[in-house]
């Protein structure tokens, strides 16, 4: 099926927007778009202070090194870009983990205050493992209490308690209940009774009281489990060791010295192949150049008549073993040819067939 005109003349309109830049100076800017670092590639997408500083090396490294013919200069260029890789790398890395010292702390509280957030944000449809993990950390605790303090202000209004199901429900999530459980919690129970549903009651709790009384008497109760969750959480939030959040506080700085995160390994393996670039290039180059390796040499032997030295193992036949029998292999053949002359044998002492004779 042929392409409508219309849709044909639209389609290169739209190609003719999208070729990317024309001139020279747009391509170059293009090419370094997705430019991160610079630490590894061919050097051609370099940002211009770091070509500057290559220029600069060379010259100053041809002028030091003097090659011989052009594939040495080709490799004092290499050498002087990995060079500035190395500088860079080493120049980021500092820059990378003074920015982290400095907002270490800032961070560590931030982390904190957002692990709270996240708890509660959820305590809702987990309670009981968010209310949990809320009371793990001071933050988490100060959360509560403040939430608890609200609800108490609430069904303790000087103009009447302003208590509803939402305000039943969240009582039950800081305690790290659902008000549908069944059985009814406690704090259930005497919400009921303040709305006059006393069936969950016991006869003893306000059972010789009118309505009013009763439902009077169930605010009361509810006050005093409120008040007693409030000083469970006082007491849990003075049991822990401030001191030490605050010495792991500061020690947030220290941490930062080594960064972990995926990308700080790359740059550190980038860093890593660019020195073994950099030897690999200063090899080849000596070699081109013509400069010898240097190599470990062993000290020489004196020559001359070498001292006969005997066995600290006597020969069975009475006779020195001399140097030649320092060989393992040719010390064993003596030994052997030896014990076949002694009847004793090597350890001296006569074989059973010459004893049984």
């Amino acid at each position: 099926m042929a392409c409508p005109p219309a849709k044909l003349e639209a389609t290169r309109r739209n190609g003719s927007k999208s070729n990317g830049p024309k001139p020279p100076e747009g391509k170059e800017i293009s090419r370094a778009n997705s430019l991160k670092h610079g630490l590894t590639g061919a050097g051609i997408v370099l940002p211009i202070e770091d070509a500057e500083a290559i220029d600069r090396r060379f010259a100053t490294l041809v002028d030091e090194m003097k090659p011989k013919n052009e594939v040495a200069r080709q490799l004092v260029s290499r050498i002087a870009l990995l060079m500035t890789r190395l500088e860079r790398s080493a120049l980021h890395e500092a820059k990378a983990i003074t920015h982290k010292m400095r907002k270490a702390e800032g961070e560590y509280t931030d982390a904190r205050l957002a692990e709270v957030e996240k708890h509660y944000s959820w305590i809702a449809a987990e309670p009981a493992t968010n209310a949990r993990r809320l009371r793990n950390f001071p933050e988490g605790v100060n959360r509560l209490l403040s939430v608890l303090h609200d609800l108490r202000a609430d069904l303790d209004h000087p103009e009447g308690h302003r208590w509803d199901w939402q305000r039943c429900e969240q009582l039950h999530h800081m305690l790290g209940l659902r008000p549908c459980d069944v059985p009814f919690s406690r704090a259930r129970v005497l919400s009921d009774a303040m709305e006059g549903n006393f069936r969950h009651l016991n006869q003893e709790e306000g059972g010789d009281l009118d309505i009013m009384p009763r439902r009077q008497w169930a605010e009361t109760a509810l006050l005093a489990l409120i008040d007693t969750e409030i000083a469970k959480l006082e007491a849990l939030r003075d049991s822990f060791d401030l001191e030490a959040i605050d010495r792991d506080r500061d020690e947030a700085a220290h941490r930062a010295l080594f960064d972990p995160s995926p990308e700080a390994a790359l740059a550190r393996k980038y860093e890593a192949a660019t020195e073994r670039g950099l030897y690999k290039a200063l090899k080849e180059f000596r070699e081109i150049q013509g400069e010898e390796p240097q190599t470990h040499t062993e000290p020489e032997v004196a020559t001359g008549e070498v001292e006969e030295m005997g066995s600290s193992f006597p020969d069975p036949s009475g006779r020195p073993i001399s140097s030649t029998c320092l060989d393992p292999i040719n010390a064993n053949r003596a030994v052997e040819t030896s014990s076949r002359r002694d009847p004793r044998g090597p350890g001296g002492r006569k074989s059973r067939r010459n004893r049984r004779s």
